[in-house]
């Protein structure tokens, strides 16, 4: 009570930004969240829109949701530690994500360079076994990701890369499904000079026990009310000074200023109409990048095959990313989560979840001596015997408010075209969200997070330098 009447004395600063206009914020994902609480902390009055029912837009985690199939999975694994559905690894201990988690106090794990694992010829080793092997495509591999921020081609990450056809399975999953896609889709300039922009360390952490989305709603929990869920944003008319947003149920928002923060996948299959429309600066930015089908799987096993201390296992043809998902923070250490983009998820999004899991099953059987579906854990309760697998299964590409994964650079795409996806219209019109990161973290929570304080340092001086 002593703080509330302070804050109304009479020699009240008042806002930090006086400003009688509004700010609208399109997706509560972390970009828009921290934007408007950013905001909101200046003083400006700010309405979040939100297409989906909660909040965190790609950031989500299982124990979150309430749909049968989540609670189907959920009941049948044994796995004892958050499960996310979108990204697991926090990249940089000192990140803008990673510093969020320090500052709640949340407990996190380091990931173990040493005990990631890679394929070839279908056999799973680690960098120091193929090191003595002496092993040329092994080495040739190693070398271009280690030097890609360095590179400055302007050709494919598979051309420019130029390694044997038995090496590409494993340069596709440390340089081009890491990105977002396929090591022939990426352009390899684009993510080098967003390489050489990073100034965090490189630890790679997970959070022991507290789910990611739950972070983001501890974290941005005063900005939930004002966060309007199932509102579907359909159209923009910013020609006039009051920009006027009509959502998929008719109604309309009026605002000086908008955020924008989808997902790049929705602005490039016109999911929103603008009047009028962008102009070609911002349209010939979108089209430099791209963001294709991305599936997420969490398959529980009655053994840990693959390494009771393994990490990422990378190299898979058809899952280029598996994870020992519970490393470090399980005691069963028979989870596994895999991460596919490109047209490898592309292909598998076409298949039924169960069969989605068989696709994979036949690879890992293939690494490991037929263990995959020796050991893949089974629904007891379940009667049905041949479909019964204790699996997981998130479409990113049927989402409807997503589509996809995370943005990637197309050939000849420079760090130039990110900042042109990031440039505000005619200081009424402004874009955020991991695709519009120009500071190395694009593709990122810390991406969208330091989107966010760029875009915010951009509106004011919008409003105090008009």
């Amino acid at each position: 009570m002593p703080s509330m009447l302070a804050s109304c004395q009479k020699d009240d600063a008042g806002p930090e930004v006086p400003y009688d206009g509004n700010v609208i914020i399109i997706g509560a994902g972390a970009a828009g969240l921290y934007a408007a609480d950013i905001l909101r902390i200046k003083g400006i009055n700010v309405t979040v829109l939100e297409a989906a029912s909660q909040p965190g837009g790609r950031v989500r985690s299982l124990r979150n949701q309430t749909d049968v199939q989540y609670q189907t999975f959920s009941n049948a694994s044994q796995a004892d530690f958050p499960i996310e559905l979108g990204a697991e690894v926090i990249y940089g201990s000192d990140s803008s994500w990673g510093k969020i988690i320090s500052d709640l106090g949340i407990t996190t794990k380091e990931i173990d360079p040493a005990a990631t694992r890679y394929i070839l010829d279908n056999v799973a080793k680690k960098d120091a076994e193929w090191t003595i092997l002496a092993d040329t495509d092994f080495n040739a591999v190693k070398a271009f990701v280690a030097g890609l921020p360095d590179n400055t081609s302007g050709a494919s990450i598979k051309n420019a890369a130029g390694v044997s056809t038995r090496a590409q399975a494993l340069l596709n999953s440390q340089a081009g499904n890491f990105y977002g896609s396929t090591a022939d889709q990426i352009g390899t300039n684009g993510i080098a000079e967003s390489l050489k922009k990073i100034t965090h360390n490189n630890k790679q952490l997970t959070t022991f026990s507290n789910p990611w989305q739950d972070v983001l709603i501890s974290r941005f929990n005063g900005i939930l009310p004002f966060v309007k869920f199932n509102t579907v944003v359909k159209r923009i008319d910013w020609g006039t000074n009051l920009i006027t947003i009509t959502d998929a149920g008719g109604k309309t928002y009026t605002a000086t200023k908008v955020l924008i923060t989808v997902p790049l996948s929705i602005l490039k299959n016109g999911a929103i109409t603008f009047n009028p429309a962008l102009p070609s600066t911002t349209t010939s930015a979108v089209a430099k990048f791209g963001m294709d089908a991305a599936v997420r799987m969490v398959l529980d096993f009655k053994s840990n095959f693959w390494g009771l201390d393994s990490s990422f296992i990378w190299g898979g043809s058809t899952s280029p990313q598996y994870f020992n998902s519970g490393v470090n923070r399980s005691k069963y250490f028979r989870t596994m989560s895999l991460t596919i983009y490109g047209d490898k998820a592309q292909q598998l999004s076409a298949l039924s979840d169960y069969d989605k899991t068989l696709t994979v099953l036949a690879e890992l059987d293939a690494v490991y001596n037929g263990d995959g579906t020796k050991y893949i854990r089974r629904d007891l309760d379940n009667s049905d015997n041949t479909t019964n697998i204790v699996q997981f299964v998130k479409d990113w590409t049927i989402d409807e408010f997503t589509k996809g994964g995370f943005a990637y650079p197309l050939v000849g795409t420079t760090l130039e075209d990110r900042k042109g996806l990031a440039a505000p219209l005619s200081n009424k019109i402004y874009f955020a969200g991991e695709a519009t990161d120009f500071s190395g973290d694009a593709g990122t929570v810390s991406g969208a997070l330091n989107s966010s304080v760029r875009v915010v340092e951009e509106i004011v001086k919008s409003i105090l330098q008009p």
